[in-house]
């Protein structure tokens, strides 16, 4: 992934915008299917959000990492976050769990209340280890600085679900095809 300018890949590839912008939708659509990373044991998981600009509004990027791994294995987009996005965010990664991790969150005030209706271990913390998730959504704008960090989605009907499934693809090379410099090369879906 050069970049995310679709200008930059058009000219590489001597094909105009809109082919490239079909090009990302069907990667997308063959992402958005694919299981983020397999069932495993995991012992602590951290979870953060940012945000990203659709069309200018503000879009929230909801993430869970593994820990030891450095495997995301939860990635939403929500208009806004509160408990609801919290639990959903949650849940989608406990899919991926063999037993429930203890997730490491900041001091949001809505963590408490979804923590307690799903029954989860958590700890808030503000520096650490959670210098991992944050690392991790540097990363993440590092490669949407290409278009402002923002998603030209004109279709508001559409736009979360748009930015949810290029977080999804995103995570989904993070994943698989990104060597990690901290885990001596290897991609963390390669580690059991």
């Amino acid at each position: 992934m050069e970049g995310l300018s679709l200008s930059t890949i058009a000219r590489k590839f001597g094909v105009s915008k809109e082919a490239v912008r079909q090009w990302m939708a069907k990667f997308e659509e063959f992402f958005a299917s694919r299981p983020l990373s397999k069932v495993k044991q995991r012992g602590v998981a951290l979870l953060d959000e940012t945000k990203a600009k659709r069309n200018g509004k503000i879009a929230y990027v909801s993430v869970c990492l593994d820990l030891a791994r450095r495997e995301v294995i939860s990635a939403r987009s929500y208009r806004s976050v509160s408990i609801i996005s919290t639990v959903d965010t949650v849940k989608k990664a406990l899919d991926l769990c063999e037993e429930k991790p203890l997730f490491i969150v900041d001091h949001a005030p809505w963590y408490a209340c979804a923590f307690e209706w799903l029954e989860v271990e958590w700890m808030p913390l503000t520096f650490g280890i959670r210098s991992y998730i944050e690392r991790w959504y540097r990363t993440f704008k590092d490669r949407t600085k290409r278009f402002y960090n923002n998603f030209g989605i004109r279709d508001d009907a559409r736009a979360i679900k748009r930015v949810e499934r290029f977080v999804h693809m995103f995570a989904y090379w993070y994943n698989h095809m990104r060597p990690h410099e901290t885990l001596k090369g290897a991609t963390p879906s390669s580690l059991t």
